[in-house]
């Protein structure tokens, strides 16, 4: 069984030179693997040519929640959004500072929207609702016309 990853075929090469004895166990799971594993196996494992392996394997872990998501489409019509945010959340992976600075940002943002919103509501209130016609630019206030 040929490995599937350069970092595992660098850890059963490191395996195999313990069970042969040129090596002394670098970690507890080296130390494991040496023991219970047959010596053809991980030779087979540790013979492995890197040429064309990834780096690392993907986590399973991305595959079940990728899985997840799939099943809440299929069951859940409703909650089709739900699961692209959260596909989209797996994919980005934000780190928690950023979340922490993209909720201060919303937040004085809509403080700016709330003072727009205030200023033209008391601009209004004190002088009046403003229009534009053939004459010009003005203002209603008591239900007159006043021009500017």
């Amino acid at each position: 069984m040929p490995a599937v990853s350069k970092k595992q075929q660098k850890f059963f090469g490191i395996v195999r030179a313990i069970q042969k004895g040129e090596m002394a166990p670098t970690t507890p799971e080296t130390a494991k693997a040496a023991e219970d594993m047959k010596k053809g196996d991980v030779k087979k494992f540790a013979s492995t040519k890197h040429k064309g392996l990834p780096e690392k394997k993907k986590i399973e872990e991305d595959r079940q929640i990728k899985k997840i998501v799939k099943q809440l489409r299929k069951s859940v019509k409703s909650h089709a959004k739900q699961a692209d945010t959260l596909e989209k959340k797996i994919e980005e992976q934000i780190s928690f500072p950023q979340m922490q600075e993209r909720i201060r940002n919303a937040k004085e943002k809509r403080r700016e929207q709330q003072k727009k919103s205030e200023k033209l509501y008391m601009d209004t209130k004190k002088k009046g609702v403003k229009f534009y016609d053939k004459k010009g630019v003005g203002r209603l206030k008591d239900g007159k016309k006043v021009y500017d």
